[in-house]
């Protein structure tokens, strides 16, 4: 088997980017220490006013000291960190919802949120603007190409099919996958329906409550659980085999049975 750990960090953020950071810092920490290479965090983990976003949620830059600090903090353990943060790019008037996945010392790949929360009486349009649309950005990691997406892009499966397109055999989902009736349920049948419907690994790493549902989880390419977190807020591992992908995909080769692309409509 080939196998590797991960840590999930099921946790609020503050409206301190550097009190958050501190936290990312001593998770990786205690992750390197636990034996894990690959770290998680969830949405909004740069900053967060009182568990909903506004428009004075702090910012960070891809070459800002925030980001700085992470790629030192990847560099020194050797773990590599999946976080969710909003991010401006240059000359931009509104930030984007972006993942960011960093390990030995650089930005290994990003992904933009492309579907924005204008839904269940929320509007996050009002403050941020949704990403563009290009190639699928993956890392490298256990022997995987690992792709990303960030919450309520869980709801379209065409986002999670091109990244499989693009090579992935795992996603990461960071979210602020807000609690309401049904919320649990849609969170969990959505990225055990990701995992199974694309025969991948699938890391969604949530807010807890009261705000959000909790609930981060790790389901292996058939759908199975192989990790599960409460409602509260909490830190996990477990272990990971990646050669689970290639088993399944042999044993139901649903590729090869496909007949239907994707293609952006704007």
């Amino acid at each position: 088997m080939t196998t590797a750990r991960l840590t999930l960090h099921q946790w609020e953020p503050t409206a301190l980017p550097q009190e958050n950071l501190d936290v990312i810092r001593s998770v990786v920490v205690a992750a390197q220490k636990d034996g894990s290479t690959l770290a998680l965090f969830p949405e909004y983990s740069s900053a967060l006013e009182a568990g909903a976003l506004t428009a004075q949620t702090a910012t960070v830059t891809r070459d800002g000291e925030w980001v700085s600090a992470l790629r030192d903090l990847t560099a020194e353990t050797g773990v590599t960190v999946v976080v969710g943060a909003l991010v401006l790019p240059p000359g931009a008037p509104r930030p984007r919802n972006t993942m960011l996945a960093v390990s030995g010392g650089n930005i290994v790949a990003s992904a933009e949120k492309l579907h924005l929360y204008d839904a269940f009486g929320a509007q996050e349009s009002a403050v941020i603007s949704a990403g563009e649309i290009g190639p699928c950005e993956l890392f490298d990691w256990a022997g995987m190409k690992v792709g990303m997406m960030a919450c309520y892009d869980l709801r379209f499966p065409e986002v999670a099919r091109r990244l499989v397109d693009a090579g992935a055999h795992a996603l990461v989902v960071p979210a602020q996958w807000m609690a309401g009736p049904n919320k649990a349920v849609h969170w969990e049948t959505l990225l055990r329906a990701r995992a199974i419907e694309n025969q991948m690994w699938v890391m969604g790493v949530n807010q807890p409550g009261p705000h959000a549902t909790g609930l981060s989880q790790v389901i292996d390419p058939t759908g199975k659980n192989v990790l599960v977190l409460g409602e509260d807020a909490e830190t996990a591992s477990c272990e990971l085999d990646a050669s689970r992908v290639e088993q399944t995909r042999a044993e139901n080769p649903m590729d090869s049975a496909r007949r239907f692309g994707v293609t952006p409509k704007s």
